[in-house]
């Protein structure tokens, strides 16, 4: 993807625009294609013989207004002072880009450089109790002192107080939005909004002018456990979102950790369902620490414990990491040719030892 072609910029951002693409469709196309501005030109036919598109998401493509839509969202962005921050752009998120379906574009309102700290989300129930007040001001204080940034999902109740602790001295922190950066949600936390804008950023992958529903929070949740480190449920009852954001940060191989509370609380039944399952149970501070230290960094995975390589798949696996890769960085780091390479990374790939990004990008799992 080149960053500098503001013309593969905006069919990248008409892409997005078009409701049931998604993600991984769009990567699927550019793959294909080889750019953003490619796809809209092909067939009807062509567009379907692509896995995962049927006719109906074709036929999306082919008549949507993109024109109109980019200039309606380079309008809106302008005046909410928005930027755009596409996956291969270097201000995305290296921890965001490891997880199984990141966003293809990021819409940021503030300063996209904190977006390269450390991050550590604090989530929780919309309702807390006092006791939930309490120790989501704690914990994230003390996180705050230990040199994290605290994201969270601008929500009501222990996303709203995990952001104003932050805020009180002046740190750092990150909302993220299950709607267009136009669009805050809940209204109530309109002002929260600004004043994080002060020091920190609002972040979504929904275009400007997509409205709050239901559906795009649970999706909202990725994005929040894939900037972090770590996790934090300090309250929550077993209904609640945060739940669904702490089995996504599970699955992207980040740690979760979770307040106990009184047992005849219903708002404590999430979090000792999530520390039956395995999440670490937190009294202070140093309980997250210590975890964090002995398993964030995890180490590359041994040769020897791999499926049976050849010398060659060997000596690719190597030269990749968990940073997505480009083909021609392959290419000359291995002293191979783009044919040769691309066929053993397409063995790596049949082995579960590799993905294919957008971009011809690779990168070891």
């Amino acid at each position: 993807m080149n960053l500098h072609d503001t013309k593969e910029i905006k069919a990248l951002l008409g892409l997005v625009g078009i409701k049931g693409l998604g993600p991984s469709r769009i990567r699927t196309l550019i793959n294909v294609f080889g750019r953003a501005s490619a796809v809209k030109t092909v067939s009807l036919q062509r567009l379907q013989s692509v896995p995962g598109i049927d006719h109906e998401i074709a036929r999306r493509i082919k008549e949507a207004p993109m024109d109109e839509f980019i200039h309606r969202q380079y309008e809106l962005m302008d005046r909410f002072r928005v930027t755009m921050i596409p996956f291969w752009d270097h201000a995305y998120p290296g921890l965001l880009k490891k997880i199984y379906d990141p966003p293809v574009m990021l819409f940021c309102r503030g300063d996209k450089r904190v977006l390269k700290n450390d991050m550590f989300a604090v989530v929780g129930t919309r309702k807390p109790t006092a006791y939930g007040r309490n120790i989501t001001e704690k914990l994230t204080s003390e996180l705050m002192s230990r040199g994290f940034q605290i994201v969270s999902g601008l929500a009501s109740g222990v996303d709203t107080i995990a952001h104003q602790t932050v805020l009180r001295p002046r740190g750092i922190t990150v909302g993220v939005l299950g709607s267009g950066l136009d669009w805050i949600y809940p209204a109530a936390n309109r002002r929260l909004a600004l004043d994080i804008l002060h020091n920190g950023a609002l972040l979504s992958e929904y275009p400007m002018g997509t409205h709050p529903d239901p559906a795009n929070f649970p999706r909202r949740n990725r994005i929040v456990s894939g900037l972090s480190r770590g996790v934090l449920v300090t309250e929550a009852g077993l209904g609640s979102g945060a739940l669904i954001t702490a089995y996504l940060a599970l699955d992207q191989n980040r740690e979760v950790f979770a307040v106990p509370g009184p047992v005849f609380s219903d708002l404590s039944s999430g979090v000792h369902k999530l520390i039956q399952e395995g999440a670490k149970l937190v009294h202070t501070v140093d309980d997250i620490l210590t975890e964090i230290d002995a398993s964030f960094a995890l180490p590359p995975t041994a040769i020897a414990n791999l499926p049976e390589l050849s010398e060659g798949e060997k000596g690719v696996y190597e030269i990749l990491t968990g940073e997505p890769m480009h083909i021609d960085a392959i290419v000359q780091k291995g002293q191979r040719t783009a044919a040769e390479s691309l066929a053993t990374l397409l063995a790596l790939e049949i082995k579960g030892l590799v993905r294919q990004m957008a971009g011809k990008m690779f990168v070891r799992i």
